[in-house]
């Protein structure tokens, strides 16, 4: 007893003297640790500490607990356990610990007491000593620490408090100010501009990148066009684009009117059968049409094909509004409301995700882009995505279409590819869709994100067809909100270089917009060079970029064709029969033959646009065979052997079939390592409990269990059974447990064994009784209960214990289209 008093002494000692230590010489050390084994960056300095800190680990990093020592600085909130290894000081500088969390993802900070939470702000005061801190982020993560109850108040409620008024809500201005606290140091900014990029991937940023890309697919027809170098042709699109060979740049040039914003068709991607896949906007229906605009415009779409499918996105596709509020609403209910302390019943979980709509607009995308995968398949045509501004939907569809049918796409070199391709160098506006700057609510909408759940749920059903991992999808979307990026932190290609070279603007009659180039000039040296977001070497550690890959078996591919002159698909020999100049739209499942798709054949004026039609109008008969070609892929069954188990799909056996995702209810599931990774913690705060109870969550699981124990025991053909010992459960076991449906937030392994071998309870068992209380190890106070961690500290080494419904060999599943929680 006396030396824990004195142990207890000592440490509140020391405490004002680590202070003053931390605050006076975190800056000078630039690539050091101080005396608690924490890393700075060059810059960074420590604001607060705190020390004998447990974090709370989330399932799948093992569960339990970890102790360390807490830090905030002006960048981070870091976490270093005290068995951790001294970090090697020569090693090169990574932004973000397996631990840490940065100030620009907290969304809000709360503090548990010992019966009461408060949500702390910079205004606030707190009348009480945090036993526990909680940390919502906006990429849906909960870290959870607890003070030991030889961590002195001071440290706890400082560190709280320094948290809370550091943490930036990302108002107007304050982006530039968390990218010096990161990278505005002279060392950083030296390290950065010293760093090379991967040089595997294709950055599609110069000619020779769109070149590989075209000799990897193997399409012939087609150039790269350098027209709108200066980007005054269109400011929106890249330097470099994809046309046909046989339009010159001077009749190209001719063509960005007739488009919004300058956005014209170009070449995205080769199917290996011979179809291409172009992306444009909506036609600008007020210009004047000259003749060899005609020829121009139609060489342009139809790419060498003679049948062309226009798939128009604007109606079937969610808005950017609809996909904001769909978002908005997955977050209050993952999270619930922790002002208010409101979350959403256990039994009416399941509807209210369903009411979200998220789930409707991930089928909704997988949809489209599926009946756009079929029509490539077909060979001899070319699909043309058409939006309004082409910067949104077009992006999902294009970019989905490719990973279903190209197996490089799948390798996490080929992704980052994509991503590059179809969304930075494309010009989708991803500044404005993230709202770094929380000024633009407007136009904020995690379009980016929506995509990433579709690649999940293709990642789910064919996961031996995906070299990337879960894990890779799910550090993209949390790199997603820091603003670090120059991926992120742009709306188009011009703008990246435009800050990258300091570029200035002038405007003449005759040559429109051009950026001019000072002599010497170079950019703002206030201003830290910021990394593209693929350098995932300074953002995680080595142990975690193992789990990005999974070894896959390269697929033997034949050579793609270069002319499209050879097609196995008999459906498609029909369809190349069609009339040359053959025009369709493809809405809603069904085509048409619509005269308002191209403006110039819209009828009046030259005999070139009545020729055209008249010939766009006789191919109405080839509109059955297209139908045919749709219904024939949705019919498609699965290869003979590959059925639907818990590892997902394996996926057809001809590489040039898509990967055709199932799109009913059951299928489409929650992205649970993303989604739900904080809903129990989050959920937690809504019920605050006293020592005599269990948090809800257990006493759920608990009630599930002893009916489950009383139906095994009326099936037992004997009564006298041996009892069966009752195990302490852990609370994020189960959130939801349905056993009409089996519907689980968390999916759990099923016990071994036929039911008639499982062991039961007695009858004087199964008397109802109130589950044992349950104390928080290091508690300060035996009287107080944290109703957050109220688990044994003997139940943290045991295993997950799971919770299922008796399975029923002769039972029938029933049917449900209802929204499924994946794994």
């Amino acid at each position: 007893m006396l030396t824990g008093s004195k142990t207890t002494f000592k440490v509140r000692q020391m405490v004002p003297d680590i202070k003053e230590r931390m605050l006076s010489h975190s800056g000078v050390n630039a690539r050091g640790r101080d005396m608690f084994g924490l890393r700075c960056l060059p810059g960074e300095c420590v604001l607060q500490s705190a020390v004998l800190v447990r974090k709370k680990l989330t399932a799948k990093e093992g569960g339990g607990w970890l102790s360390g020592t807490l830090f905030c600085t002006h960048f981070r909130v870091a976490f270093v356990p005290q068995d951790s290894p001294k970090p090697d000081d020569n090693a090169d500088p990574v932004l973000l610990g397996d631990h840490d969390v940065a100030l620009a993802s907290i969304e809000k900070v709360v503090a548990v007491g010992p019966s009461r939470t408060k949500l702390v702000t910079a205004s606030s005061s707190l009348k009480f000593t945090p036993e526990e801190l909680v940390l919502y982020c906006r990429d849906l993560r909960v870290l959870c620490f607890l003070f030991d109850r030889l961590t002195p108040d001071t440290q706890a409620v400082e560190i709280t408090y320094t948290i809370a008024k550091t943490y930036q809500p990302l108002k107007p201005g304050t982006v530039l100010s968390f990218q010096n606290a990161a990278l505005g140091s002279v060392e950083m900014k030296q390290f950065l501009s010293n760093r090379r990029r991967d040089s595997h991937m294709n950055w599609f940023d110069s000619s020779s990148d769109w070149e590989q890309e075209l000799e990897r697919t193997g399409a012939c027809g087609w150039r790269v066009s350098s027209v709108n170098d200066r980007f005054e042709m269109s400011t929106s699109l890249p330097k470099f684009n994809v046309v046909p060979q046989k339009v010159l740049d001077t009749e190209l040039k001719k063509t960005f009117a007739h488009f919004n914003e300058g956005r014209i068709p170009r070449w995205c991607w080769r199917h290996p059968r011979g179809s291409d896949l172009l992306r444009m906007a909506s036609f600008q229906n007020n210009i004047y049409h000259e003749k060899d605009d005609i020829r121009n415009l139609e060489l342009i779409l139809f790419g060498g094909q003679s049948l062309c499918v226009v798939v128009e996105l604007g109606d079937e596709m969610p808005s950017p509004t609809d996909i904001q509020l769909a978002h908005t609403r997955l977050r209050a209910l993952c999270l619930g409301d922790i002002s208010t302390s409101v979350s959403v019943p256990d039994d009416k979980w399941l509807s209210t995700l369903e009411s979200t709509h998220w789930l409707d607009y991930t089928r909704c995308c997988l949809r489209k882009a599926t009946e756009v995968a079929c029509l490539l398949s077909g060979g001899h045509l070319t699909v043309v995505l058409q939006e309004a501004e082409d910067r949104d939907m077009t992006c999902v569809v294009s970019s989905l279409v490719q990973v279903m049918c190209d197996p490089h796409c799948r390798t996490r070199v080929g992704f980052q590819g994509l991503v590059q391709k179809e969304w930075v160098m494309a010009g989708h506006r991803f500044l404005s869709r993230i709202n770094y700057h929380r000024d633009s609510d407007k136009e904020e909408a995690p379009v980016f994100l929506l995509f990433l759940d579709c690649v999940w749920q293709l990642w789910v059903q064919y996961p031996c067809r995906f070299q990337l991992t879960g894990d890779f999808l799910l550090a993209l979307h949390d790199s997603f909100h820091l603003p670090l990026f120059s991926s992120f932190l742009a709306n188009c290609h011009r703008e990246r270089c435009k800050r990258s070279q300091n570029l200035s603007q002038s405007y003449t009659p005759v040559n429109g917009w051009r950026d001019l180039v000072p002599r010497g000039s170079f950019p703002d040296p206030s201003d830290p060079p910021l990394p593209p977001v693929w350098d995932w070497a300074l953002q995680y550690s080595s142990q975690r970029r193992e789990h990005f890959t999974q070894p896959v078996p390269p697929p033997t591919l034949p050579q793609p064709l270069l002319n499209g002159n050879l097609n196995t698909n008999p459906e498609a020999h029909r369809l190349s029969d069609s009339a040359p100049g053959s025009v369709f739209l493809l809405s809603r499942g069904s085509f048409s033959c619509s005269t308002n798709l191209l403006p110039w054949r819209s009828g009046g004026g030259s005999g070139v646009y009545r020729k055209s039609h008249r010939r766009g109008g006789s191919s109405s008969e080839n509109l059955p065979g297209l139908e045919r070609l749709l219904k024939a892929w949705a019919l498609t069954e699965l290869p003979q052997g590959h059925t639907t188990t818990t590892a997902g799909l394996q996926g057809p056996l001809d590489p040039y079939e898509p990967l055709l995702p199932l799109l009913l209810g059951p299928c489409v599931g929650v992205w649970r390592d993303c989604y739900l990774r904080g809903a129990l913690h989050a959920q937690a705060f809504s019920h605050p409990i006293s020592l005599s109870t269990q948090h809800p969550v257990e006493q759920l699981a608990w009630e599930v269990q002893q009916l489950r124990d009383k139906l095994a025991l009326a099936s037992s053909p004997t009564k006298t059974v041996p009892a069966k010992t009752q195990e302490p459960r852990r609370a994020d076991s189960n959130l939801n447990q349905n056993t009409n449906n089996s519907t689980f937030l968390f999916p759990a392994s099923r016990p071994p064994g036929p039911v008639a071998s499982r062991t039961t309870p007695p009858i004087s068992n199964l008397q109802p009784r109130v589950p044992p209380a349950r104390s928080r190890p290091g508690h300060r106070d035996s009287s107080k209960h944290t109703f957050l961690f109220g688990h044994p500290s003997s139940s943290e080494s045991r295993p997950d214990q799971r919770y299922l419904p008796t399975p029923n060999n002769n039972a029938k599943l029933p049917k449900s289209n209802g929204p499924s929680l994946g794994s």
